[in-house]
């Protein structure tokens, strides 16, 4: 069997394009900074991630699914942890009965909106245009 193991003059260098892990985005009312969550059924394990807050509201999610969003890969993102059930997703991606789609009517397709699970007011943050394209760019180079 091959080891695939790196000689430590061959170790990987940082790519350019990776947030700094301490570098938090902020636009318009929403603060996105990078934070491990806890994950397994004890919590024990930590992996990259996100705290997103938009005024009082906060919500962690994992940096692989926000990337993939960024990517569009993905176009609903579930928060992780202790707090409300909540997500942050595409107003396109909103079922056309659900709950989701009325908090997202009138806003245009594209933009990216954290949704409390458990509410029916309008979302309090909004991501479009420029916003939208500058948090794109951040999670894209978000590690882990």
């Amino acid at each position: 069997m091959v080891g695939w193991l790196r000689r430590k003059s061959e170790k990987a260098q940082p790519s350019a394009a990776t947030t700094d892990e301490s570098t938090p985005w902020r636009g318009g009312d929403l603060i996105a900074e990078p934070m491990p969550v806890s994950v397994g059924r004890q919590g024990r394990k930590t992996v990259p991630g996100v705290l997103l807050s938009a005024g009082e509201v906060q919500v962690r999610l994992h940096a692989d699914e926000l990337r993939q969003l960024a990517a569009g890969k993905l176009d609903i993102v579930e928060s992780v942890g202790d707090e409300p059930l909540a997500f942050l997703a595409r107003a396109s991606a909103a079922a056309p009965d659900s709950l989701a789609a009325e908090q997202t009517r009138d806003l245009p397709a594209d933009s990216v909106v954290p949704l409390p699970a458990s509410t029916t007011s309008p979302p309090i943050a909004v991501l479009t245009g420029d916003a939208l394209a500058d948090f794109t760019r951040w999670a894209r180079g978000l590690t882990g």
